[in-house]
C-alpha cells in the first residue's frame, strides 16, 4: 500500500515539476497552477484545444496534454499520467465586466496509465473571458480555483487546493469536443464502478 501511495505521488509530481521548468511556449495554452498551500507555481503541459458552442450559448473548451491525444487516437503514449481540463463557461461575460464573480466550471483530470486507470479530478469555478476567431475560440481564466474531488486509485494529489490562471487558443471542433467528453466520461464511470466493486465486502 506505501508502495502504491509513493509511486502515485512521484509520478504525478514528476509531470509538475518537468513542465513547471520547460514551459510550453509553443502550445495553444499558458494554464498556471499555484498551489495554495505550498505557493508553488507550475505551468502546465497542454498542447491541444478545441471547443464548441451549443443552442443556449454555453462554450465548452477542452485541453489536454499530448499523453492524452495519444490515447484519445488508440495509441500508447508511454506516459506515467495524461492530463484533460474541462472548461464549461456558461455565459460570457461583457468586455467592462470585472472579474468578480464566476461564470465557468473547471473540471481537471489526471488519468494514470493502470488498466483500469486510476483518476485524480479536480474541480472549481472561475471568472473566463472568450473572444472568438474563424476558427479558433481565445479564452482567459482570471479568480479561478479548484480542490481535490474525487479520487479512484493509488494517484496522490501533490498540489491540493489550487488557483489557476492563463489563457487557452481552442480550435473550434465539435466532434472532437464530443469525442473527448465521451471517452472522458467512460473512463470516470470505470474507475467509479470498480471502485464500488473493490469496496464491495
Amino acid at each position: 500500500m506505501i508502495q502504491n501511495l509513493f509511486r502515485g505521488f512521484f509520478l504525478l509530481l514528476t509531470v509538475f515539476v518537468v513542465f513547471s521548468a520547460a514551459g510550453c511556449a509553443s502550445a495553444p495554452t499558458d494554464l498556471k497552477v499555484t498551489s495554495i498551500q505550498s505557493r508553488q507555481t507550475f505551468r502546465q503541459p497542454f498542447t491541444h484545444a478545441y471547443c464548441r458552442r451549443d443552442a443556449a450559448g454555453n462554450v465548452d473548451v477542452v485541453v489536454m496534454d499530448d499523453a492524452a491525444k495519444q490515447t484519445l487516437a488508440g495509441h500508447q503514449s508511454g506516459a506515467p499520467v495524461r492530463q484533460i481540463m474541462h472548461i464549461r463557461v456558461l455565459w460570457v461575460p461583457s468586455r467592462e465586466m470585472k472579474a468578480v464573480a464566476s461564470n465557468a466550471s473547471i473540471k481537471w483530470y489526471v488519468i494514470g496509465d493502470s488498466s483500469p486507470p486510476d483518476i485524480l479530478e479536480y474541480s472549481g469555478s472561475g471568472f473566463v473571458t472568450v473572444s472568438n476567431d474563424e476558427d479558433a475560440t481565445s479564452i482567459s481564466i482570471q479568480n479561478a480555483s479548484v480542490h481535490p474531488s474525487d479520487n479512484h486509485g493509488s494517484l496522490v494529489d501533490p498540489v491540493g487546493a489550487s488557483r489557476i490562471q492563463g489563457t487557452v487558443t481552442a480550435r473550434i471542433d465539435d466532434a472532437a469536443v464530443s469525442k473527448v467528453l465521451d471517452d472522458l466520461h467512460t473512463a470516470v464511470a470505470t474507475a467509479r464502478e470498480n471502485a464500488r466493486a473493490a469496496a464491495m465486502p
